[in-house]
């Protein structure tokens, strides 16, 4: 059976049953694993299913929440997507010990940590389950705590005294906007607090940034300007911005997309 013709087969399956197992369609089709992730991910991409832990659901069997958190990756992916390589192949070493924040940016960077024994910790619930794909390639440590709705993350005392028992190489984190005046901003307090006690804890801040976010403003400062030992942002970025970042000594690095 070719490629094409299987897709159609298992979009079928998808919508008279609502999901399916990756198991359920290895047997039925008799083909590997990584064929299966690879039609799934076709599919996903052409808005017949969402790919979700040990298999695929119709796209009207998500939750709200998860809708949401989906639109917001959609959003840049391809800028997210040469960010997050970028930052993967240039920053994480051998042995790395990372912290990365829930956002949609961060995540993109799990299929590019190819580097040998890798530890992640995260309190983003999407992060979990994409990374949890690589085990145990990966090594995942979730923060646990209350989870946040509509960004799927895990904040509160309970996350923020887990994260503050650990040190890490880097902390990979985004927000909502990018000041001069005010720095990184983000628009919820639990969620910036969990994030502090990571940049707190790491040796190097690494900000992942698509261009869209510069010069806006959200509820409250995450870090500030000088706080940035690297930014990461695509090419649409403002020249002027860039400039007055690196002025005020912020490696930053610009991906052609």
């Amino acid at each position: 059976m070719i490629g094409t013709e299987r897709r159609i087969k298992i979009s079928e399956l998808i919508k008279g049953k609502g999901s399916i197992s990756i198991e359920e369609l290895i047997n039925r089709f008799k083909v590997s694993r990584m064929t299966i992730w690879r039609d799934l991910k076709i599919l996903e991409e052409e808005g017949l299913l969402k790919k979700v832990y040990g298999g695929a659901i119709r796209p009207d069997r998500m939750g709200p929440e998860e809708k949401i958190f989906e639109i917001k990756r959609k959003k840049n992916l391809e800028q997210k997507r040469v960010i997050a390589e970028h930052a993967a192949k240039n920053y994480v070493k051998d042995e790395s010990i990372l912290f990365l924040d829930g956002g949609t940016t961060v995540l993109e960077l799990i299929p590019f940590l190819t580097k040998k024994n890798i530890t992640i910790l995260t309190n983003g619930l999407n992060t979990l389950l994409i990374a949890s794909r690589y085990l145990p390639d990966l090594n995942v440590i979730g923060t646990g705590g209350v989870l946040r709705k509509p960004s799927l993350t895990f904040v509160g005392p309970e996350t923020e005294r887990f994260l503050k028992q650990y040190r890490a190489d880097i902390a990979f984190i985004s927000g909502t906007g990018l000041t001069i005046e005010e720095g990184l901003t983000d628009p919820h307090p639990l969620e910036m607090e969990a994030k502090k006690v990571m940049c707190k804890n790491a040796k190097q801040i690494i900000v992942l940034l698509d261009s869209s976010k510069f010069s806006k403003r959200s509820l409250s400062t995450l870090i500030g300007i000088d706080e940035i030992n690297v930014l990461i942002t695509d090419s649409k970025a403002p020249p002027e911005f860039i400039e007055q970042l690196r002025q005020r000594n912020v490696k930053v690095d610009i991906v052609e997309f």
